[in-house]
């Protein structure tokens, strides 16, 4: 039976801004290299016009990642020691295993400030739950994938706006030994969300997303809420790259009756700044319903040690 738990709705702003540059292309920057990092950039950067500039492939993003959202794509490997699951004949021991990432595509910028402007983002992934306690058997997964405009302005603000997928099944083991069968969990939504780090280590975060398509209308509802809050500390270890983290998650999705999905996660982070790419490792707590779209129904609670690579 689910456990009865009450939320409060937060209303949250976020932007959309639509941008077109339509002045021609002229010849790329003159400035000479000065790294091999600073030559392989100026291969990939353009000058729109007198003003604005063009990047390809641009190493980071303008619209940070949720660093505890556990549906997001990423590269992630936790051990689970599940304390209670809703989900019939499932183990205690799980390996949770995500696969893929974001990459950025294009990124449009003012001459000068290339941490600042437009970008378009493409994400992909696999989301997998593996019962230990079951020959690792698969339990079910997800295929999630999206694509986004950021826009970045300054003040510490990032707004976003994309379209996401999310198709989930189950395991073929777990259907042979339990007899479960899929109940078509497919959602196509668009996303809005906004970012703002309001002190130099601090981050909160907001997003709304509304369904268009929906594959089981008799169970699934389109409206979606998340907001997270995250703390980074100074990287004052290994050389000025490594430091520590905390952050938090709460995700509630209205065909749950809008009960909340908590996520805590904390450890150790290590940066390369020259890939815009992260390494984290360290101890994570979920409460709330199945990972696993086709087992949304029913809830889960554990405490994972794990390993994440942001793509």
């Amino acid at each position: 039976m689910r456990r009865d738990r009450s939320w409060q709705r937060v209303i949250l702003p976020f932007g959309l801004v639509v941008a077109s540059l339509t002045a021609p292309a002229a010849a790329g920057t003159n400035q000479e290299p000065t790294s091999a990092e600073d030559a392989s950039r100026s291969k990939r950067e353009f000058r729109v016009n007198r003003k604005w500039c063009m990047q390809l492939s641009p190493a980071g993003d303008l619209y940070p990642r949720y660093i505890a959202d556990p549906r997001r794509p990423g590269f992630t490997i936790a051990r689970a020691y599940v304390q209670d699951s809703e989900i019939e004949d499932a183990g205690n021991s799980r390996f949770i295993l995500r696969i893929g990432g974001r990459y950025g595509f294009i990124r449009f910028y003012r001459e000068g400030d290339p941490d600042h402007g437009f970008q378009i983002d493409v994400e992909g992934g696999f989301l997998g739950h593996f019962d230990s306690d079951n020959s690792t058997d698969n339990i079910g997964w997800d295929g999630l994938y999206g694509i986004q405009v950021t826009w970045s302005p300054g003040n510490r603000l990032a707004y976003r706006f994309g379209i996401f997928h999310d198709s989930s099944h189950v395991g073929d083991e777990y259907v042979e030994r339990t007899g479960r069968q899929r109940i078509n969990y497919t959602r196509q939504e668009y996303r809005a969300g906004v970012s703002w780090k309001f002190a130099p280590r601090w981050r909160v975060y907001g997003e709304t997303a509304w369904a268009w398509d929906l594959r089981n209308e008799e169970l699934m509802e389109p409206w979606r809420v998340q907001n997270g809050l995250e703390y980074q500390s100074p990287h004052g270890l290994w050389g000025g790259r490594a430091g520590w983290y905390a952050a938090a998650d709460v995700s509630a999705f209205e065909e749950d009756d809008g009960n909340p999905n908590l996520t805590l996660q904390g450890g150790l982070m290590y940066r390369l700044n020259e890939l815009g790419r992260t390494y984290r490792v360290g101890l994570e707590f979920y409460d709330g319903r199945s990972h696993i779209g086709e087992f949304f129904q029913d809830e889960e609670q554990y405490v994972a040690f794990g390993f994440w690579f942001d793509l």
